[in-house]
């Protein structure tokens, strides 16, 4: 998914994108009677909302619609927006129950960093 910030646009153009209506049905903006572009309100895999339990219905949601993605079906913009509100909430929910060690990695990374230096410079 390509991901085109706002605040780079001219402003009639962030005018305009923050006019169109906003739920989860969104907004087919049209050029002489042609759908250009389906809008809908942004899922933010980092925000805080109280999404409730990760069910295993849920989750066995997300893998059919994935599953069809992938499989060739094109889903419908409402299964599409669903998918992307059921992959941002298993997110949020992974990040609280078993966030991944990433302070770690970092550092592991810039020690190997280091060290790699160190070699280059003592050869």
């Amino acid at each position: 998914m390509n991901h085109i910030p706002l605040e780079k646009q001219h402003e009639a153009v962030q005018r305009f994108v923050l006019s169109l209506p906003q739920g989860p049905q969104g907004a087919i903006v049209e050029l002489d009677g042609r759908a250009v572009a389906w809008v809908v309100a942004g899922v933010d895999a980092n925000c805080n909302g109280d999404d409730g339990p990760w069910t295993k219905t849920k989750n066995d949601r997300r893998c059919d619609l994935i599953d069809r993605k992938h499989g060739g079906v094109k889903l419908t913009p409402a299964e599409a927006f669903e998918l992307a509100q059921l992959q941002a909430q298993m997110l949020r929910y992974r990040q609280r129950v078993a966030p991944l060690p990433l302070e770690e990695a970092r550092q592991l990374h810039q020690e190997l960093l280091e060290k790699a230096a160190r070699a280059q410079a003592d050869a």
